[in-house]
């Protein structure tokens, strides 16, 4: 595992998430009479100055102006795929509309109900600040809805009970309480919080192999959702005798999963199953060499979650923009930290 830091992500961050040929945005507006209007766009900070100017060839939003971006969502599919969402939220009724806009996530089963595929969609959370939309996603942020009951998740649980029983503070207050709580949460479980909708879009992929698993929390978290997976660490946490404490995982106290002890090699006995790494240790070559081995032996799908500039080496960064990026979701992450689940598909 590696150190974390807050350092801008240059994957998927500012300056290219807005505009990339292979995304395209699916939004809604909730206009100045209340009502809500529906679009698609490669470029959503352009297209919503649009709308707030009455430049856009829409009667509707130059008689009714839109106050805000009430919700939206970003697709890895065609432009056709994303006016097939559009046109499907189009013809919702308010009661469904609302549904969406409150519950984000939500919209992916309906999608997948009326085309047998989700297109790779995936809420897109943003601030508006004088027409540029930035990436906004932390846990503070965060409401739970009842889909996150379908596993038992107390790390998420103990973070968001931690937020609210701080939640009267100014927010650098808040920030300051939950970042001297921070490493305690991460020793106990992991670096990143898992939430439903990230575990099911992982889940989708199964079945899995994890290289550095660490406390194995997120396998748990996986396992219980449904994945068929089988994790390792190079030092499984609780396993060495008590006068070998210094060989032991760094990070974590105990285990969450069978944790077997392997390295990096194990990658390439499972070519058959997705590769799944979660905050490989920063400048170390373990993440690399796990994906090249299992690229060699003929793997096709990667999982990713991590942050470009706090976890992995340069080369393994190299690989990752050899391949095709299928989906990219930003997690809800502590404050301050860049936390981001990447899906890559290996080769043709």
């Amino acid at each position: 595992m590696g150190v974390v830091n807050a350092a801008p992500i240059l994957a998927a961050g500012r300056g290219t998430v807005m505009k990339n040929t292979a995304h395209w945005f699916v939004y809604m507006l909730e206009c100045e009479n209340g009502s809500y209007y529906t679009g698609s766009t490669d470029d959503l900070a352009r297209r919503y100055g649009e709308h707030r100017k009455g430049t856009v060839k829409s009667k509707y939003t130059r008689s009714f102006r839109p106050v805000r971006i009430a919700r939206c969502w970003s697709l890895a599919g065609t432009r056709g795929d994303a006016q097939r969402v559009e046109k499907l939220i189009q013809k919702m009724n308010r009661k469904a509309k609302n549904g969406i806009v409150a519950d984000p996530d939500s919209l992916r089963q309906i999608v997948i109900g009326s085309y047998e595929t989700d297109f790779g969609i995936a809420p897109y959370s943003h601030e508006m600040q004088d027409g540029a939309a930035e990436p906004a996603r932390d846990i503070t942020m965060f409401t739970a809805h009842d889909r996150e009951k379908r596993i038992g998740n107390p790390y998420l649980v103990e973070v968001m009970a931690l937020v609210a029983r701080n939640g009267k503070l100014k927010r650098d207050d808040l920030l300051a309480v939950l970042n001297e709580e921070r490493s305690d949460f991460i020793c106990r479980y992991s670096f990143s919080i898992p939430t439903i909708d990230v575990i099911e879009a992982i889940v989708a992929h199964s079945p899995l192999v994890e290289i550095g698993a660490g406390a194995g929390y997120w396998a748990r978290c996986l396992s219980e959702a449904g994945a068929d997976i089988i994790a390792y660490d190079l030092r499984p946490p609780g396993e060495e005798a008590p006068w070998d404490w210094r060989e032991g995982n760094q990070w974590f106290d105990d285990t969450w999963f069978n944790v077997h002890e392997g390295d990096e090699t194990m990658a390439g006995r499972y070519p058959d199953r997705t590769l799944f790494i979660c905050w490989p240790p920063i400048f170390d070559p373990m993440a690399a060499n796990a994906l090249r081995l299992y690229r060699e032996a003929g793997g096709k799908t990667l999982i990713f979650i991590g942050s470009r500039g706090s976890t992995a080496d340069e080369e393994f960064y190299r690989m990752l923009d050899s391949m095709k990026l299928v989906r990219s979701v930003r997690l809800l992450s502590w404050p301050g930290i860049e936390d981001w689940m990447w899906i890559y598909r290996i080769g043709a």
